[in-house]
């Protein structure tokens, strides 16, 4: 499908506007829709009735003539108002940013929770449209307006479409429910949770695929595709390295200009970054817009109130970086590439350094008779000495937490 693309450029804009129209660009690939034109306006603020000056509408309603366009594109969220408008004048298909996002969360989803979630941004987004466009329609505009429908019927849509909100709400409590048991679990287990961060296509599951063939985990690998929002689905994977164990979760990307009803239920899909123990920042070290996307994803973390979880930086594809020189000013930072394999096991050093704080330090004396203990000593602790004494076996270790129970009793410090 041809598609249009739209932006109006302002001195409040925070983002780049061709690095904005580029990112919509990929997101209209992702839904479908090639580009075949973009058009831009710099004003003092969007226009009322139709977002764009009235000149530059009649300028696009050219192009959709001469070029056949399905559909135009906006890279802002688009009043109700302006929707009814802006198609009146076209008279073809109209979506906006965050129409589009909608779309490919749902086109993306594939766990309950997610499916739950995304409803319910596309019925609270729509709630307020119900008098221009169809409950349940996949476009805006064009075929999605109801012009004449009646006053009956709108309100009818509307009972439901609240109806369904208050539902979609208690299922995803549930649903919310369930899932921070399973993080409990695992921090009862008293595994460290490491977290994969960064902004979307940045190279996080890549990134983890590779930590996975370097440890030979019994992990399957998770997909990774070169395309925004490759998956919205959270991936879990215990490893293991020198005899640390924790567990890698791989968090969906995050993406500028993200729809407000999607922002809730974006953090909610972030519980595991909340709750982790080091956050890992993969950061495109290729990309001419790395500010702006490093920025975006600290906003998101200092939302999530995760800035005093330990964070290491990690400057990914750092063989075709734009600048060898590159570092995170006083943030520890690896330059990592997951093609060449550089800086893999310093990531993993630096992994195990930081955890390590879920490690205890001890000196046990272990009796020859227990050896189920000294099973799990040789083969969970990091061993500085280990001697054979006449009543047993001694060792100066750093063993994880969960495992200082088995020992605890032979500790020479407490005994």
């Amino acid at each position: 499908m041809k598609a249009i693309l739209v932006a109006i450029t302002t001195k409040y804009d925070i983002y780049d506007t061709e690095y904005s129209l580029n990112e919509l660009n990929k997101l209209a690939k992702v839904a479908g829709y090639e580009e075949v034109e973009r058009v831009t306006q710099s004003l003092e603020k969007p226009t009322a009735k139709t977002y764009i000056g009235s000149g530059k509408l009649d300028e696009i309603k050219v192009m959709v003539d001469y070029y056949n366009i399905d559909c135009v594109i906006f890279n802002d969220e688009l009043t109700p108002a302006q929707i009814r408008n802006i198609a009146e004048r076209l008279e073809c298909d109209i979506i906006d940013r965050t129409f589009l996002i909608l779309k490919i969360f749902e086109m993306r989803a594939s766990e309950k929770s997610q499916m739950l979630e995304i409803k319910l941004a596309n019925a609270l987004y729509m709630l307020p449209r119900i008098g221009y466009l169809s409950v349940g329609s996949d476009r805006i505009g064009g075929g999605g307006l109801t012009r004449g429908s009646g006053e009956t019927e709108r309100e009818l849509n509307r009972r439901r479409l609240v109806s369904e909100i208050h539902h979609l709400q208690n299922e995803i409590l549930k649903s919310k429910s369930t899932k921070m048991k399973q993080i409990a679990r695992i921090k009862r287990n008293e595994i460290p949770i490491v977290a994969l961060v960064g902004y979307t296509n940045s190279g996080k599951s890549t990134t983890m695929n590779t930590l996975l063939k370097t440890l030979n985990s019994d992990g399957s690998e998770v997909l990774a595709k070169d395309q925004l929002f490759a998956t919205l689905a959270t991936y879990n994977r215990k490893l293991t390295y020198n005899k640390c164990d924790f567990m890698l979760v791989d968090t969906i990307g995050f993406v500028s200009k993200l729809p407000h009803n999607l922002i809730s239920s974006f953090y909610e899909t972030l519980e595991e970054v909340k709750t982790a123990d080091l956050i890992i920042h993969v950061i495109d070290s290729s990309s001419v817009y790395l500010n702006q996307e490093l920025m975006v994803v600290l906003e998101v973390l200092h939302n999530l109130k995760c800035d005093d979880i330990p964070s290491i930086f990690l400057l990914n594809k750092w063989d075709n970086t734009i600048d060898t020189n590159m570092m995170i000013p006083g943030k520890k930072t690896i330059r990592y590439s997951n093609l060449t394999g550089d800086g893999v096991t310093e990531l993993l050093d630096s992994i195990v350094e930081e955890v390590s704080a879920s490690m205890i330090h001890a000196k046990v004396l272990i009796p020859y008779s227990k050896g189920d203990i000294v099973k799990v000593i040789e083969s969970k602790a990091t061993i500085t000495t280990r001697e054979y004494r006449e009543s047993g076996t001694y060792y100066d270790i750093e063993i994880p937490k969960k495992y200082y129970y088995l020992v605890k009793d032979y500790d020479l410090d407490i005994m």
